[in-house]
């Protein structure tokens, strides 16, 4: 019987993706493996016990959340105080916030009664630490979005997000195609599927919350290497649009502002009254580019794509919700290997196309499925389950995620049009 019922409040659920590398120095070695696995997949073939294998997966995984949840049911009821969103809370700080957080950790047994204050002090960083470390969370002492969201969390809650992520990988294991590229919002982490074996997981960036990814089902056109980034409309009237106004420059290295269709220099330009529909703004492509090296088209009308990124810092982050909608990934090159295997494209070729300056469009003889999930609670190669915050509110109302929404079989954003998110 596993044990981490009887120790919830220290070490039975983690919260972060532990299993994911996501050390710069690995991601060759990631993509070495995922290209042995892909090469293994391919030559065998898809049987059907193959195929099956990510499905059984799917099934093994919702059985494991709900025996963890009815154990967490049979619990008596604890009592939560919760310290409820607000600025970051480190050592040194003091008030209000930091008292329900000690408070909070007398409950779960990190700190004694007597250890209680509104300070937090050297006690404090160390009861924090600790409890990041049994939750499997980074040990920084800092309570930011991950860590804030786990003490929030009720014994009661903990069971419902796994009830219902059990619930949706039900229906996804009697759904999910052989090959598949697979989104989880909550986890912030990308995996692709090939012939029903799990080949390449990494960590993502998602939208924000101001600026959600939305729930889509849809698929993968065209890898584009070397792509150009085209400022998207939301970005382009509430960011770009305002720093031209004031400082004359859109604040984006290497790119190239349109006034009417027309090529300007921006410093030399009164911005005041241009209105947006008027304006285009496209990055070059390079190193410095926002998209990164890679772009994966989707056919979607809300321009989601996935993308890699020129900020691979971000991806250290417990919380990865900062971009505008699209979906950043974290080893983009590993992804594109993978996906442009049948295309005979080789690990040497891509290496030629990323070489030449201009953008290299590869049409996928054979678009790959995408799918975004919400599973607010997974289950690690150990057998460990972990739970992530509900990025987005999804399951404030007691209910299960939206499904995803299918796209149209054609629609002209498939090609790439201007309007770009990132």
């Amino acid at each position: 019987m596993d044990d981490f019922p009887a120790t919830f409040g220290r070490a039975a659920i983690s919260q972060r993706e532990g299993h994911a590398m996501h050390a710069t120095q690995m991601l060759s070695a990631k993509r070495a493996f995922a290209a042995l696995t892909l090469a293994a997949s391919l030559l065998a073939g898809a049987a059907s016990a193959q195929a099956a294998s990510y499905r059984d997966s799917l099934g093994g995984w919702a059985d494991r959340l709900d025996a963890a949840a009815a154990e967490l049911e049979a619990m008596p009821e604890q009592p939560i105080t919760r310290i409820g969103r607000g600025p970051l809370l480190k050592k040194g700080v003091s008030g209000e916030r930091v008292a329900l957080l000690t408070q909070r950790l007398v409950e779960l047994g990190f700190l004694t009664e007597a250890q209680r204050t509104d300070l937090f002090d050297e006690s404090v960083d160390a009861a924090v630490r600790a409890y990041q470390v049994a939750q499997g969370l980074r040990p920084d002492g800092l309570i930011g979005g991950g860590t804030r969201a786990a003490l929030d969390r009720s014994t009661p809650e903990a069971a419902q997000q796994m009830r219902r992520s059990a619930a949706d990988m039900r229906v996804l294991r009697d759904s999910v195609p052989d090959t598949i590229v697979l989104v989880n919002l909550p986890s912030q982490t990308t995996t692709l599927v090939r012939n029903g074996e799990e080949v390449l997981t990494m960590r993502s960036i998602v939208g924000r919350p101001s600026r959600e990814t939305p729930m889509l089902q849809d698929r993968i056109t065209h890898v584009i290497v070397n792509p150009t980034w085209t400022v998207p409309p939301t970005v382009l009237k509430e960011d770009k649009l305002p720093l031209l106004r004031s400082k004359g420059t859109p604040g984006i290295d290497n790119a190239v502002v349109y006034l009417d269709g027309a090529p300007v220099e921006p410093a030399l330009v009164d911005w005041n009254g241009v209105s947006p529909r008027r304006v285009r703004i496209v990055q070059q492509p390079g190193d410095h580019n926002a998209l990164g090296r890679f772009r994966f088209n989707l056919t979607n009308s809300y321009s989601i794509y996935l993308h890699g990124t020129n900020d691979p810092k971000l991806f250290d982050r417990e919380i990865r919700t900062v971009s505008s909608g699209c979906v950043r990934l974290e080893d983009a090159r590993g992804m594109a290997e993978a996906l442009l295997a049948d295309e005979h494209v080789s690990p040497d070729r891509l290496t030629r196309m990323l070489d030449k300056p201009e953008p290299q469009w590869v049409k996928l003889t054979r678009p790959v499925p995408v799918r975004f999930v919400y599973w607010t609670a997974t289950v690690d190669a150990g057998d460990r389950v972990h739970l992530h915050p509900d990025i987005y509110d999804l399951n404030e109302d007691g209910g299960g995620a939206a499904a995803p929404s299918p796209v149209p079989a054609a629609n002209p954003q498939a090609a790439g049009a201007p309007a770009q998110r990132a």
